[in-house]
């Protein structure tokens, strides 16, 4: 059986994964791509490199983003935001970073995020991440959980 998801349940999703996708359009072409991220209770926070999906969002900054659970075949849920791209600078970049470094950063092993202001070794490539929120227009969720109660199921599926 198909529901929504309850306020509640959609917050502490955001609140407890670390993992979701992010979609993007612009120049007739959509990208999904997974990414890790930080939920204040008010904006999605990531970071990224510059590349294709940055190009993307520049151009067109609104954005889908999706987290799923799934605990079986027969049991998940997901949450999916409406909202508005927006790249961080100063002392917002600094905050969002100072949640964001909490979480696993995903980097190559031959590389290590750049900081502004902060000596890197010589030996390794340093990346400078675009740090960025998504302020959120709309949260939707939904949740599946197939029924084992065979006599609501219709007809063709109890014969």
């Amino acid at each position: 059986m198909l529901s929504e998801l309850t306020s509640e349940v959609i917050e502490t999703m955001l609140a407890n994964q670390y993992f979701g996708r992010i979609g993007c359009a612009a120049d007739n072409r959509i990208l999904i791509e997974p990414v890790m991220y930080y939920y204040d209770g008010h904006f999605i926070y990531g970071l990224t490199r510059q590349g294709t999906k940055t190009q993307l969002l520049n151009k067109n900054p609104a954005v889908a983003f999706e987290i799923d659970e799934t605990i079986s075949p027969d049991i998940w849920r997901s949450v999916v935001i409406e909202g508005v791209y927006e790249e961080l600078q100063g002392e917002d970049r600094d905050d969002a970073l100072f949640f964001l470094r909490q979480r696993k950063i995903p980097v190559f092993a031959d590389e290590q995020l750049g900081y502004p202001g902060v000596d890197s070794p010589v030996r390794q490539k340093v990346v400078y991440p675009v740090v960025y929120r998504i302020r959120i227009v709309s949260k939707t969720g939904r949740c599946y959980q197939r029924s084992l109660d065979f006599h609501q199921a219709p007809a063709a599926y109890t014969e």
